[in-house]
């Protein structure tokens, strides 16, 4: 293999440039393809114990007995306190199916960041948000 002459240094710093781009590129898809999945577990998680609190008639104190359950089956698994899984129904409340496939569309979207379409997706999160924020009061409540 030659070395790279003179006129070659550009073509050469070009290539190391792209290459680091795609490798910036992916990382920043994994985060986000990783933030996505544990969000949308988390809200399948609360959606599944209010579906069978409501269908099946479970009361409040099922939720400890699911931590408990999850804990002795699964002891590596961190996250589902009591607390937690509350807050995982509390999210599965606050926002509906339609509002997790925004989320979705958001993620298809940054596949290639740039600076408008993180701008744009941000702005659409934020009056969606916006308006969330007057009814999580009365949601809390419902708690």
């Amino acid at each position: 293999m030659g070395d790279i002459g003179k006129s070659g240094y550009k073509e050469f710093d070009d290539f190391i440039h792209a290459i680091g781009t795609e490798i910036e590129q992916a990382q920043i898809k994994l985060v986000c393809a990783a933030n996505v999945q544990m969000l949308f577990h988390y809200w399948k998680v609360g959606h599944f114990i209010l579906y069978n609190q409501k269908r099946l008639g479970w009361g409040g104190k099922v939720i400890d007995k699911i931590s408990k359950a999850i804990r002795e089956k699964y002891p590596e698994k961190k996250g589902y306190s009591p607390r937690n899984l509350k807050y995982m129904c509390q999210f599965a409340k606050l926002y509906p199916l339609r509002i997790l496939q925004q989320f979705l569309w958001i993620d298809k979207e940054l596949e290639t960041p740039t600076i408008g379409k993180v701008l744009s997706a941000t702005n659409a999160l934020n009056e969606y948000l916006f308006g969330q924020e007057r009814l999580l009061p009365k949601c809390k409540q419902l708690i």
